[in-house]
């Protein structure tokens, strides 16, 4: 049998060590790197020269507590003493002050006295007595407890199986802490002893690579390099990327900036004024009941600073102000306007941006989360992405909506889309998109329209403004062939690896 130098030195050191050794000293023995002592008992274990098994070993160090006890020595051992002292039979308040002992530990320490049986614990008239007999002799958990705080530490191998089963005991009291380690142990099989004894041809080691300073000095025509498996398959390397759904919502926002739009932002938690009000929601809607937005409780009021703004809202909502409306005729509140709620449509970073920017042309677009309760299944969630538009110009009309709805699909890949008339408070006329799933079928995407004048003329806008809301999740789900909205934010490494 022919082995390679290196496989040789091992097995001499393992000769040495009657037979058997950790990796982690053989690699200090041959003073070599562990992956290289690795491959060569690979090779070795290939060969039936020697086996491989794992030894665990734990080394046991004192708490602080531990370290107190040490010192000054178990809170059972200081109470049954103090009872001693006091003629063997004493009340425990007396003990305590006697040994010196918090409240604390003497409810420890009697427990202990009563499991090791160092002594009674009595109650008369109300009073906790306390009895003991002799002095207890030193226990192996206090041997074991001093021994530890003078060597600092001390290792399992170096227990018995009855020491270990006390610092078990002692673990449990959180008096020691354990750290595990694992060593690869070598042993030379019957097999290996039989071909030391023999005359084994050593080769010359194999170099797995070939390096500059070979070709420079020469030496690579000296030395022999190892063959390769060149049909065997490599080693599966997954690379660091993004999240898919991240992607999807990159490319998203990318497809309407090269369309136009502007990207804007709102803060998740809005007062009820931006979520509903001016958008024309009346405050008696279903959709203001807490089973349908989530309310804040502390802080559950927000500020509101544009007065003016407030009073034209207040107008419209009551009697329709000069919008040509009627309103919805009740008495407006504004402290329901000013209840904080997580935002439950990002209509509200729209509401927000029209009153600041009143004047054509404006194209505006929010990609961000909004929240509603609801019930969690393959087509639901109560956090989710909405991805909401906005067009202001001088001369628009519903069909240039269905027509920009139409190429923001496409753009992302999805050919077969359907509007339905729809209504929602704050547009007129007003339209439902539909998207088809291959799986699921027809699911809806998106709610849109023509903001009324009830939604424009409060914030100083006299022009018209094609908008919609779309839920970006479903959108994605078409796109990315997902057929449960859960798996969008999967962290499972085997799913994720296969996108």
């Amino acid at each position: 049998m022919s082995i390679t130098e290196k496989d040789y030195q091992i097995l001499k050191i393992l000769e040495q060590t009657n037979g058997k050794a950790t990796v982690e000293e053989i690699v200090e023995a041959l003073r070599l790197d562990h992956s290289t002592v690795t491959r060569s008992i690979l090779s070795l274990e290939q060969k039936n020269l020697i086996q491989t098994s794992e030894l665990k070993k734990s080394i046991y160090k004192l708490t602080e507590e531990g370290k107190s006890y040490a010192k000054e020595g178990l809170p059972e051992r200081r109470l049954i003493e103090a009872v001693i002292s006091l003629g063997g039979s004493s009340p425990l308040i007396r003990a305590v002050e006697q040994g010196r002992i918090s409240e604390s530990l003497a409810t420890i320490a009697l427990g202990w006295i009563t499991k090791k049986s160092w002594g009674q614990v009595l109650k008369e008239k109300d009073v906790i007595v306390v009895q003991a007999g002799l002095k207890p002799v030193e226990g192996e958990d206090e041997r074991i407890l001093r021994k530890i705080f003078i060597e600092e530490e001390l290792s399992s191998d170096k227990l018995s199986h009855q020491q270990l089963t006390f610092v078990t005991e002692l673990k449990r009291r959180r008096l020691l802490i354990e750290k595990t380690f694992v060593s690869r142990v070598v042993e030379l099989t019957k097999l290996g002893w039989e071909q030391l004894q023999r005359t084994l041809e050593v080769k010359p080691t194999e170099l797995t690579s070939l390096t500059g300073d070979l070709i420079v000095s020469g030496k690579w025509r000296e030395v022999k390099l190892r063959e390769y498996e060149v049909t065997a398959a490599p080693p599966v390397v997954y690379s660091g990327k993004k999240h898919f759904y991240l992607e999807f919502l990159e490319e998203l926002k990318q497809e309407l900036v090269s369309m136009g739009f502007e990207e804007a932002e709102g803060p998740y938690v809005e007062a009820e004024f931006w979520n509903f009000d001016v958008l024309f929601q009346p405050q008696n809607h279903p959709a203001r009941d807490i089973h349908d937005s989530y309310q804040l409780k502390n802080p559950r009021f927000g500020l509101i600073e544009d007065k003016k703004l407030v009073s034209r809202v207040r107008k419209t909502h009551e009697y329709g102000w000069i919008t040509g409306s009627t309103g919805w005729g009740y008495s407006w509140s504004f402290d329901v306007a000013r209840r904080l709620v997580l935002r439950s449509q990002t209509t509200a970073v729209s509401a927000r941006f029209l009153s600041k920017y009143r004047k054509p042309p404006l194209k505006m677009f929010c990609v961000s989360r909004v929240f509603r309760p609801d019930v969690l299944d393959a087509k639901h969630s109560m956090e989710f992405y909405h991805c909401e538009g906005i067009i202001m110009d001088f001369e628009l009309n519903f069909r240039e909506l269905l027509g920009v709805l139409s190429e923001i699909t496409q753009a992302m890949g999805i050919s077969k889309v359907e509007f339905k008339p729809g209504y929602f408070p704050f547009t007129e006329p007003s339209v439902e998109v539909f998207v088809h799933h291959p799986k699921i079928g027809w699911m809806e995407v998106a709610g849109a329209g023509m903001f009324r004048p009830e939604v424009t003329k409060p914030l100083g806008v006299d022009y018209q403004v094609l908008a919609w809301g779309m839920g970006v999740d479903r959108l994605a789900m078409v796109k990315l062939g997902v057929d449960d909205i859960r798996e969008l934010h999967s962290k499972r490494l085997d799913f994720l690896r296969e996108r």
